[in-house]
């Protein structure tokens, strides 16, 4: 059995603290760990919308403005462009001391907050010995713009509205709301995440981040859309700063043509479609010049856009997954009807199945939640609020951290 401390205590006092600073961090003395919350300053909302016009400075191309609609625009939101990350590690008491090794863990699509991974740092820091970054991806979590939380019922009413418009809720009703407005929002907001990830890694290389060394091990574990950027991360190995690298993909990667996205957790029908229309079915309809010359021109766009489609060219992509299949292991939920583990397997493994890439599967709850809610007709309460069921799934968890670290420990 692995030690379960107080997850609720230690998320608690994480919600409630009212200020930061990147040296004074929350110390747990029980546990044995602090935690930091540093600041980022994104330098990637270039790629937002509400510019006037686009420069690809690499292929010296022009495009057009895109819209930026009556009230701020993507490109100006302050809470997105600068930003804290957790940084979950061995107490320090008073004597900064930097590590060799990190994991980057990423979320899923519409978080709230860090709270149901908690759990998940917490045990890769006992199990694994290292320390956990948990990085938010673009208008998630404390990158969303606080007067959004004003306009929700607001908006909400607009979605209920929408002919024949399942899943739609007060949950996913912003999100949706922006995705379905514009739904290449869903690729300009990962590319800029992808890129302060590697801003953030490049600090580390350079000798500018007090808790690592130059030559940090730098690991990654996405979950559901966060997964996509970290395979992507892992697949370019931009200045070969992920070379050592090993990777966790928890319910992710399948292709988008096979994803389930309509939610009440995640977003509503309407946008699904929209999302699908752009990126799948009617994609020279609906993709922007700049959308699509990313996708075909630039190698960290050509990542994602292997994954969608209805015909997408995987051929460079399953040589590359064969080269990193050592260092890469997938993790399906048979309960998952969002990111099936057939999908998965389809696209980590390929229809012939010889990429190499190992997929473990684990009998959990839904996709959303999948160590709390063991289905979709829980109090919406629950499945919101609740992170970690030990009664119902205590052992499921206990099976998921000790193979994602021994994963990790594997050399």
């Amino acid at each position: 059995m692995i030690l379960h401390p107080d997850y609720h205590e230690i998320g608690k006092k994480f919600r409630q603290k009212g200020s930061w600073h990147d040296a004074e961090p929350l110390v747990y003395e029980n546990e044995g760990v602090d935690l930091f919350n540093l600041e980022l300053l994104s330098r990637n909302a270039g790629y937002l919308l509400g510019h006037p016009s686009y420069t690809c400075a690499e292929h010296g191309l022009q495009f057009e403005g895109e819209p930026e609609g009556s009230e701020l625009t993507d490109r100006s939101i302050e809470e997105n462009i600068r930003f804290r990350y957790p940084l979950l590690r061995d107490h320090q008491g008073g004597t900064l001391r930097r590590a060799g090794e990190v994991l980057i863990l990423l979320h899923g699509l519409n978080e709230r907050s860090f709270t149901k991974y908690i759990p998940w740092a917490y045990q890769v820091w006992a199990q694994a010995h290292m320390p956990v970054l948990l990085f938010p991806i673009s208008f998630h979590i404390n990158r969303v713009r606080r007067a959004w939380g004003q306009t929700q019922q607001e908006c909400y009413r607009r979605r209920v509205e929408i002919p024949g418009n399942e899943h739609a809720h007060r949950f996913n009703a912003i999100m949706s709301d922006r995705l379905h407005a514009n739904p290449e929002r869903f690729f300009w907001g990962a590319l800029q995440s992808y890129w302060d990830i590697l801003d953030l890694v490049g600090a580390i290389r350079q000798n500018r981040h007090p808790h690592f060394v130059p030559e940090t091990r730098v690991h990654l574990l996405g979950f559901s859309a966060g997964g996509y950027i970290a395979l992507s991360l892992l697949l370019e190995n931009a200045h070969r700063w992920f070379d050592d690298s090993r990777a966790v993909m928890f319910a992710s990667c399948a292709a988008l043509r096979d994803v389930n996205l309509a939610s009440n957790l995640i977003i509503d029908h309407a946008a699904e479609v929209a999302l699908m229309k752009t990126y799948v079915k009617y994609r020279e309809k609906h993709m922007s010049q700049r959308l699509a010359h990313w996708f075909t021109d630039h190698s960290e766009g050509q990542w994602f856009n292997a994954f969608c489609g209805l015909m997408p060219d995987r051929t460079r992509l399953e040589q590359r997954l064969r080269e990193v299949a050592p260092r890469l292991l997938g993790i399906a939920n048979t309960n998952d009807q969002v990111m099936t583990p057939g999908a998965m397997l389809n696209a980590l493994q390929g229809i012939r199945r010889d990429t190499g890439v190992r997929i473990r599967d684990l009998d959990l709850g839904i996709h959303e939640n999948p160590f709390a809610t063991a289905d979709y007709h829980q109090r919406d309460r629950q499945m919101i609020t609740e992170f970690l069921d030990v009664e119902r799934f205590g052992c499921a968890f206990e099976q998921f951290m000790q193979i994602v670290c021994q994963h990790l420990l594997e050399r």
